[in-house]
């Protein structure tokens, strides 16, 4: 099939078409492909080119592709040339010839040859029910980042992945690989650089353009019949001859495939139920504020007011629930993560407070994109060393990086984003930043912030440093009164609670639960036990509530979640 972005040119003259079939006796020159079936190449060895005489072909590799050779099926062989895709016209089996463990054929000399010129910009889209799964492998990361192709081409694709993937990546990044799965079963895995990335027109998803490197002959061959296939395939709904387009067999699944990935859809079960999924929502589109930013776009002002009101009208729903939604979101970075929980508790602790409706708002919206501004960071400013006095500084520059991207939120009130945003990272000693106020220069809402955001953080482990327990995190708001203000501490613990609601706590006949609802004296009523740290080799699935909590003996106290591995249920 060729297109615009293609240029087919058929060789015919003796000298020309010999040079191109000579080229395929190089190592890894030529693949043979079937014209019936799925069409896929097969390697084989081009031992000897006899002008207008005969080919020898080594298929020893390849055993068995034998009988389909001995039915006389029609085939031809493909090989690059010179960047090019040469086809031959199609081949019979003249002789076949066993040498000791070799076996090879000798087949027909080809009268002509195709030789498809690519042009790199060509892409052939896929269109949603095509699904090719896609699995993007970054150094340094242990887990892949998994979603679905877009188009592919022979120079790159298009990765269409969750939002929480655009945040991460980088343009002119190097990763270890993508692995492409094809609905037939058929995968490969290709060496490739990110060279774009950005959201789709809606925010829901990232869309992640790839260059393909060092590609092997073996590889582009692959990848070309791949290209092909998809190409056809996508077309397939055009009537051809007045004939639909047969389906290509690269996207035909086997039936016990398609089984068991409807199995996996049904047994599949989101932490925090629909809470959390709508939640989830409020996390793409920070994933998709942060690659705006990352373009050099201001905070989209729409947006923010958009996620801002989901936030209230989640925690008017059910305040609890939310407050447990915010920590099943585990797939998400830690920043992302962090921006969210300290949205929340804002919003609830100016509840609590009484803050008038649109100030809340205003106060919510700035807690959610107060630390994305890290994001637009060097990674190394971020790691948990000392850094110089120029380090300092560009660190501190995360604040008014997103201060300065406030300019469309007309609606955002100018006083609430210089507490909230700009005052987050001060103390009453005047040991923050960026700015050193102290003392009386922090006005009220700029020291709940304080308050929120550290607790919030010390939770979550750094590199280098471990995540903090409750207990030392409240014990460490205490001891520094000078630097935070201690109404708003105790505002915040008697809250929140010593085992805040999506925390795990530690009870003392051993179970490991996580809190799931408080009591109207903020003590846990709900939880559900996931291990017994006496037997910890065996997990547990058990929720319990009101009088069954007795069975679990006392609350000993909150314990990091990491330490045993343990995700929300």
């Amino acid at each position: 099939m060729s297109s615009p972005e293609s240029a087919t040119l058929d060789v015919t003259h003796p000298g020309e078409l010999l040079g191109l079939l000579e080229a395929f006796t190089h190592p890894g020159g030529a693949s043979l492909c079937f014209e019936t079936g799925d069409g896929a190449p097969w390697p084989v060895v081009v031992m000897e080119v006899e002008q207008d005489v005969s080919l020898c072909l080594d298929v020893s590799a390849v055993r068995e592709i034998v009988p389909r050779l001995r039915r006389d099926e029609p085939f031809h062989l493909m090989g690059q040339v010179d960047g090019a895709v040469v086809t031959t016209r199609t081949l019979e089996i003249q002789e076949w010839r066993e040498l000791g463990e070799r076996l090879q054929v000798i087949c027909t000399y080809p009268q002509a040859a195709s030789v498809l010129h690519r042009r790199s910009s060509f892409r052939a889209e896929l269109r949603a029910d095509m699904n090719v799964m896609a699995t993007l492998r970054v150094a340094g990361q242990d887990t892949p980042f998994e979603g679905r192709l877009g188009n592919l081409s022979m120079g790159g694709c298009l990765l269409e992945l969750p939002l929480s993937a655009a945040a991460a990546l980088k343009p002119e990044q190097v990763v270890d690989g993508i692995r492409l799965a094809f609905p037939n079963q058929r995968h490969f895995e290709l060496p490739a650089c990110v060279r774009h990335v950005r959201t789709d027109e809606g925010w829901t998803k990232a869309q992640v353009g790839c260059e393909f490197t060092d590609l092997t002959p073996a590889m582009e061959r692959l990848l070309w019949y791949c290209v092909t296939e998809t190409e056809r395939e996508s077309a397939r709904n055009v009537m051809h001859e007045g004939r639909p387009l047969a389906p290509s067999s690269l996207f035909q699944p086997p039936d016990e495939a398609r089984r068991d990935t409807s199995r996996r859809r049904q047994a599949k079960s989101r932490p925090g139920g629909a809470m959390a999924a709508r939640l989830q929502k409020v996390a793409d589109y920070l994933n998709a504020q942060l690659v705006q930013l990352k373009s050099g776009e201001p905070v989209a002002a729409s947006q923010l007011s958009r996620n801002t009101d989901t936030l209230l009208t989640l925690w008017e729903q059910d305040r609890q629930a939310l407050l447990y939604a915010v920590a099943c979101l585990r797939d998400e970075s830690s920043l992302v993560q962090h921006s969210l929980a300290v949205a929340v508790r804002m919003l609830d602790l100016g509840q609590s407070r009484r803050l008038a409706p649109e100030r809340l708002k205003a106060v919510v919206a700035c807690a959610l994109i107060h630390d994305l501004g890290k994001g637009l960071l060097p990674d190394r400013l971020l790691r948990d060393e000392a850094l110089d006095a120029d380090e300092q500084l560009q660190l501190h520059r995360h604040v008014e990086s997103i201060l300065e991207r406030l300019g469309e939120c007309r609606w955002l009130d100018a006083d609430v984003a210089a507490q909230v945003i700009g005052m987050a990272n001060e103390r009453l000693d005047g040991s923050g930043y960026p700015a050193g106020l102290e003392g009386e220069a922090l006005p009220t809402l700029a020291r709940m912030m304080a308050v929120v955001d550290v607790a919030d953080v010390m939770t979550r482990p750094r590199p280098g440093r471990a995540a903090w327990t409750q207990r030392d995190v409240y014990r460490h708001l205490f001891t520094h009164s000078d630097a935070f203000d201690n109404t708003w501490v105790q505002r915040y613990i008697r809250r929140f609670g010593v085992a805040p609601i999506g925390s795990l706590a530690l009870y003392t006949n051993g179970a490991l639960a996580w809190v799931k609802h408080h009591d109207a004296r903020g003590n846990p009523d709900a939880v559900h036990v996931v291990l017994n740290t006496r037997n910890p080799k065996r997990r547990l699935d058990q929720p319990l509530s009101g009088p069954d909590l007795d069975q679990l003996g006392a609350l000993k106290e909150t314990v990091n979640s990491a330490r045993y591995r343990l995700m929300p249920p």
